[in-house]
């Protein structure tokens, strides 16, 4: 129990409210299945009447009036992972005067600067750029054959120049649904356990087969995250 005494510390210090919700609900259904729902396991593993097949019958036909809980978490998780993303992906940055013929040949003029510069020594000075360096490599990154990861450098680094201090909030919230993932694995894990489900994919399976029919679930979810 000390792993969910700390993260329900960690839970409660989280300033994005649907995480924390999210994760808060997830820990108190982990501390359920611990309990109650494995008091109940244990009873049926230790009758004597059940064959061994009979046990894991029937204590996966007592895990299904829990299924639904732990679809509705790992909606959650997903949701707020995308809604992470999204919110990074919407950070605008100002857009580019194609009309503006100066800023073109000056645009032009640090590219002939940055040519030849491997991904690597890219990266490395991307953190001292002034602005127009950043929209630059943003602006056409072929020419400068920018990979992605430095694409991604310059975006990040361009965003925090732009609007300061933004760029240490998406990454606390990223952070926090990483959290988030991480217990909910933990808690499906034991949900599992209890259901002498192998893997994975088993356990996936006998959630989908339980609760065919999930869009209630995930309009739930929606719901719950929006309101919050």
């Amino acid at each position: 129990m000390q792993y969910l005494d700390f993260m329900e510390t960690k839970a409660a210090s989280l300033p994005n409210v649907a995480v924390r919700g999210a994760l808060t609900n997830v820990l108190t259904l982990h501390r359920e299945l611990m309990s109650t729902v494995a008091a109940d396991v244990s009873k049926i593993r230790g009758n004597g009447d059940l064959s061994p097949a009979g046990k894991v019958k029937e204590a996966r036909s007592r895990l299904t009036k829990d299924a639904w809980k732990v679809i509705k978490a790992n909606m959650a998780a997903r949701r707020l992972a995308e809604r992470i993303e999204e919110k990074r992906a919407a950070v605008q940055l100002p857009a580019i005067d194609k009309s503006d013929a100066a800023g073109a040949v000056l645009r032009g003029q640090v590219r002939e600067r940055l040519a030849g510069k491997t991904n690597q020594e890219l990266r490395g000075i991307i953190p001292t750029l002034s602005t127009l360096y950043l929209q630059t490599i943003l602006e056409a990154p072929e020419l400068l054959d920018a990979d992605a990861e430095t694409v991604e450098a310059a975006r990040v680094q361009a965003v925090e120049l732009v609007h300061p201090g933004m760029t240490a909030q998406l990454d606390a919230e990223r952070d926090a649904v990483r959290l988030l993932a991480s217990a909910t694995a933990q808690m499906a894990k034991v949900f599992g356990e209890l259901g002498d489900l192998p893997n994975a994919k088993a356990l996936d399976v006998f959630l989908n087969e339980t609760v065919q029919d999930q869009r209630h679930l995930a309009a739930a979810v929606e719901r719950e995250i929006t309101e919050s």
